[in-house]
């Protein structure tokens, strides 16, 4: 009879079986085992167990034995060389990249003799590392061997956290990896977003297939969803499925679903799925549910009795707790303000404002100054009033005057025009327009100008341009 001792080593998360012979192993016990690369360091993962003289022939390879147990130098000699891996790593990364940029480096492992070291790298296609090994080799002085995995073997290696919040199950449970198909995600009724039912490697999860087996021998007897079944109350369809309690969900027309476990139809012809429902299981799946039943919900707790009762849903009134620190809308804020203004009108009304003193000081012909005080008691408001009033007729006051003088000068120049129209419209040719500021009215117009040169200051200068010809001063017209 062979002892079997199961362990796991540093790089490989499958558990790989030697035979321990006499030693006496236990759980976490660090031992050096014998492997087809050489001496190796690992942790015995499980308990031993005992093999038949039979069995051992079915294996796919003979068994390797235990050397020893790992004494304080080699648990020391293990940590060394784990560091050199981690040391290595980025010089592996460095040359890879200057030699194949395709090549995703992910570890290096120092194997327990220290005289060799495996590079693992990821690679979608095979590639030609021989300059690599090269120069590897020069600037680490070790053997090397290069070893391509995929992209779930990174993640194995690697390790990692998944959706569910666990360790990685490929690097937990370690074993092979078995094929993964959409078509079970499918029959569990999972979402088909890839992003929800993808590892952390791209693939598919591989927990997709741990209860695929459990879906598919449930839905293989139960009737399929929309399905019409025959019940005491009518024809009835099935709206959901529980599958690890194995329950349907039947509405029969508009009334309140009904969960019937599975056990409980009728059993069907050979070949077919149950679409009956006896009355009896109709009558039990009827039944209001029990509280306080131990088998069954396990709700017994120290502060119910015997005498205690659920409250009926119309005697209860529900209160968000978050109702006072909700925030308020803004209707509540206006009404609000509109409250607060109102109280402060009725104080204001209620008590008088105290009178506004003014102080001025009169100065008398002999140099004497004397110095009185008014009360104003009139409120705020009206001054407001009395303020607005006077800025009105200033504004009024500006507003007219400049609208009369608008209408005098407008008045003017219709009459100058009236004057001139006669002789000017003779001596304009035909189709030709003088224009009102023209130098042909302007020289017909004396009165205006002097107008004009009164009104302005003397001290003012004139901008008016000089009107240039159009030959130049210093030449003379061609006889």
């Amino acid at each position: 009879m062979v002892r079997i001792a199961p362990v796991r080593l540093s790089f490989n998360p499958r558990t790989l079986w030697f035979d321990a012979g006499d030693l006496d192993l236990h759980i976490n016990d660090r031992v050096v085992v014998m492997t087809a690369r050489g001496d190796e360091f690992g942790t015995v993962a499980t308990s031993l167990f005992d093999m038949e003289p039979g069995d051992e022939e079915k294996l796919k390879s003979p068994l390797k034995p235990v050397k020893r147990l790992a004494t304080d130098d080699d648990c020391a000699r293990n940590e060394e060389l784990l560091d050199l891996g981690v040391q290595a790593l980025p010089i592996f990364k460095q040359i890879a990249a200057e030699t194949i940029p395709d090549m995703h480096p992910i570890a290096v492992e120092y194997l327990f003799g220290g005289d060799k070291a495996v590079f693992y790298f990821e690679a979608e296609e095979r590639v030609d590392f021989r300059d690599l090994v090269k120069k590897l080799a020069s600037e680490l002085h070790v053997r090397v061997d290069m070893k391509q995995i995929g992209v779930r073997d990174e993640a194995r290696l690697v390790g990692g956290i998944g959706h569910c919040g666990q360790e990685l199950c490929c690097r937990r449970l370690g074993g092979g990896f078995d094929p993964v198909s959409i078509r079970m995600a499918k029959e569990q009724d999972l979402s088909l977003n890839p992003q929800k039912i993808s590892g952390l490697c791209g693939r598919l999860m591989c927990c997709l297939r741990y209860e695929y087996e459990a879906y598919k021998d449930f839905h293989g007897r139960a009737p399929k969803k929309n399905a019409r079944i025959q019940t005491p109350d009518g024809e009835g369809k099935v709206v959901d499925m529980n599958v690890p309690r194995e329950i349907i969900t039947i509405r029969v027309e508009d009334e309140k679903p009904v969960k019937v476990p599975l056990a409980d139809f009728d059993e069907p012809e050979e070949g077919a799925r149950p679409n009956e429902v006896g009355e009896d299981a109709w009558a039990r799946a009827h039944e209001p549910a029990v509280l306080g039943v131990e088998s069954a919900l396990n709700l017994f707790t120290n502060e119910l009795s015997g005498d205690d009762k659920l409250a009926e849903p119309g005697s209860v009134k529900r209160i968000r707790d978050d109702q006072e620190t909700q925030k308020p809308s803004k209707s509540r804020r206006r009404s609000a303000s509109k409250k607060k203004s109102e109280v402060e009108e009725e104080t204001t009304k209620a008590t008088p404002r105290k009178p506004r003193r003014r102080r001025s000081t009169t100065v008398s012909s002999d140099g004497t100054s004397q110095v009185t005080e008014t009360a104003q008691n009139e409120p705020k408001h009206e001054e407001n009033e009395r303020r607005s009033t006077r800025s009105s007729r200033r504004r009024g006051r500006g507003k007219s005057a400049t609208k009369q003088q608008g209408q005098q000068t407008q008045r003017a120049r219709q009459e100058l025009d009236g004057k001139d129209s006669g002789p000017k419209k003779q001596q304009q040719g035909k189709g030709s327009k003088v224009g009102r500021n023209s130098s042909a009215l302007r020289a017909n117009r004396p009165d205006a100008a002097d107008a004009q040169s009164a009104q302005q200051p003397k001290d003012r200068p004139n901008h008016r341009r000089r009107r240039r010809s159009h030959k130049s001063s210093n030449e003379s017209p061609a006889e």
